[in-house]
């Protein structure tokens, strides 16, 4: 899913022809440096100029990939993700379930947690960025979670009336409010936890 754009700085210019080439070695450097740079300063502080001396790169490289800094935000998580979340199908709700939490357990708790942290402690005073935040990354998340729950009402584990929305919310809540405010550890004990006494007796009720 594409972030949404804006409009590029005066002097700024991606047109394929123009320029030099994109090299695509380039682009987790800048990745990479984007979430430091959000994990240091918050999205509001965050710069295309801060985040191109981070990487050791012009600012023209950064503007041929990302028109604003939303662009390159988003992307980035998104490529993040997509790169450490997998949507699994091992046969089994609990199989795929566990699966998917302890990953994304992992990629909370990782080099891009401050980050993810960062960005969604300001997603109240930033509606553009909150838009494509829930557009680009958390509905994606969820819907791999009513995937795998779908899944399961086909195979005939869960109940076409257990509360499928209350878990997936549950599901994304429970990890969120883990790393935000409790302080715990989030770790594969809580996760397992998670399931096994919370999400898992939710999708056996009928209803």
């Amino acid at each position: 899913m594409n972030a949404p754009t804006s409009s590029l700085p005066d002097g700024a210019n991606r047109s394929p022809g123009r320029g030099r080439p994109r090299d695509a070695t380039r682009d987790t450097a800048l990745r990479t440096a984007a979430m430091e740079v959000l994990a240091d300063v918050g999205y509001r502080a965050l710069t295309m100029d801060a985040v191109a001396a981070r990487a050791r790169a012009g600012k023209a490289t950064i503007y041929r990939r990302w028109e604003s800094k939303l662009d390159l935000v988003i992307d980035t998580c998104n490529e993040l993700v997509q790169r450490n979340i997998p949507e699994p199908d091992l046969g089994s709700v609990p199989a795929d379930l566990g699966e998917f939490l302890r990953a994304f357990a992992a990629f909370l708790t990782g080099p891009a947690g401050k980050a993810a942290q960062a960005l969604v402690g300001e997603l109240p005073h930033e509606r553009e960025l909150a838009d494509a935040f829930r557009e680009s990354f958390l509905l994606p998340q969820r819907n791999v979670l009513r995937r795998i729950v779908e899944r399961g009402v086909e195979r005939g584990e869960i109940s076409p009336q257990a509360p499928m929305d209350t878990v997936v919310e549950l599901a994304g809540a429970a990890l969120l409010h883990r790393l935000m405010l409790t302080g715990e550890p989030l770790d594969d004990r809580f996760v397992d936890r998670l399931l096994q006494d919370a999400l898992l007796p939710l999708l056996r009720r009928d209803g």
